[in-house]
């Protein structure tokens, strides 16, 4: 590490294994880099619960931990999904060595240890979701009076329960510069704040050109079809859905690769295969906002479909994201006449390159202030 650069910190969604949590972390640490900076990623393994002394949690995390380790050779700092097979697992944790210089920690009332930065960077996707645990004093940065940065950092829900919005007023109004990912999040911040300073920029993914994603793509080592469409959901795929994503594969003439179903032999596939599969697809069916994202970085004709099942109420990112690039028209409206089987991306990509300078112009303005 070049000690004459400064540092940041980034606090992100790091754990188990989620392509969107892996990417955009990967992208929030390389346009750092970009930006002259040594980056370290503070790694909240697990979640833990928000109090100052869980000395017992901590040890019953390690118990656990040992018992998994000689069972299934998973280590706790791995952050991997315990449940998913041994390719799954290995493919994210080859991915996991891309993002650098990791730091972790097991315990609330040792923050204080990491307050040794020049920069903090709080973000991107639902850092703030406080389902996920979000919103503890790690999320908020409550430990250090360093410079605060959120960098499209999000809640995920339309909505912050009552009893969190005490926090968002005390810490999340005392950042030197907020921005977030799509409009239900700046209206909670204004609500809850009064900042009117809160800006909406593309997810840091969309912040790298498609040739640096290049530099990380891998072709899975199983056999590919010769046309194909990518299906990942992380909703429920309702017959309504299914019986669409087979009209699109029959009317496109491809196979359908489904990248959320445990019994498909590419279901194993880590970030860099992600990748790779959309980029190279003839079209993409998805719930998913990162599937959407990547879509438009490579031009891929997609359809985003509403989430069904676990995890609804999220929808203000993809409505946020299609609106931003004028791609209304490829949400599924119920109606298959309505689906777009070709797309001219033009518009899209002019979009893209005026927000990407918008994004840069927030973080490089962060940093001098």
């Amino acid at each position: 590490m070049n000690n004459n650069k400064k540092t940041a910190a980034i606090v992100s969604l790091y754990g188990n294994s989620n392509f969107g949590n892996k990417l955009q972390n990967y992208a929030v640490q390389e346009i750092l880099k970009k930006e002259g900076l040594n980056t370290v990623n503070i790694v909240n393994v697990p979640c833990l619960n928000n109090n100052k002394v869980n000395h017992t949690e901590v040890i019953k995390l390690y118990i656990k931990g040992w018992f998994r380790y000689i069972l299934k050779g998973d280590k706790i700092k791995d952050c991997v999904d315990p449940k998913d097979p041994k390719e799954r697992k290995k493919n994210f944790l080859e991915f996991n060595k891309k993002i650098a210089n990791s730091k972790h920690f097991f315990s609330f009332s040792r923050l204080q240890e990491f307050d040794k930065y020049d920069y903090y960077f709080v973000g991107s996707d639902q850092i703030w979701n406080p389902i996920y645990g979000g919103l503890s004093d790690l999320d908020l940065l409550t430990f250090t009076q360093k410079k605060k940065i959120a960098i499209s950092a999000s809640f995920g829900i339309e909505e912050i329960p009552l009893d969190y919005k005490g926090r968002v007023k005390q810490y999340i109004s005392k950042f030197d510069a907020i921005s977030v990912r799509e409009e239900a999040a700046k209206n909670i911040i204004e609500r809850i704040t009064n900042r009117q300073d809160i800006e909406i920029l593309i997810d840091p993914t969309m912040m790298l050109q498609k040739e640096e994603w290049d530099r990380i793509v891998k072709k899975p080592k199983e056999m590919l079809p010769d046309k194909y469409i990518v299906c990942y959901f992380l909703g429920t795929e309702t017959k309504e859905y299914i019986s669409a994503i087979h009209k699109i594969a029959a009317e496109k003439d491809c196979e359908i690769i489904d990248l959320s179903n445990l019994e498909s032999e590419f279901y194993c596939c880590g970030p860099s295969e992600f990748v790779y599969l959309i980029k190279t697809a003839e079209f993409v069916c998805t719930d998913s906002f990162h599937a959407s994202v990547f879509s438009i970085l490579y031009n891929r004709p997609f359809l985003v479909f509403d989430r069904n099942g676990k995890h609804t109420g999220m929808g203000s990112r993809i409505n946020t994201l299609l609106k931003t690039f004028h791609l209304e028209k490829l949400h599924y409206t119920g109606n298959f006449q309505d689906v777009k089987f070709e797309y001219d991306f033009s518009i899209t990509n002019q979009s893209l390159k005026k927000e990407r300078e918008k994004a840069y112009r927030f973080i490089h303005h962060a940093l001098d202030e």
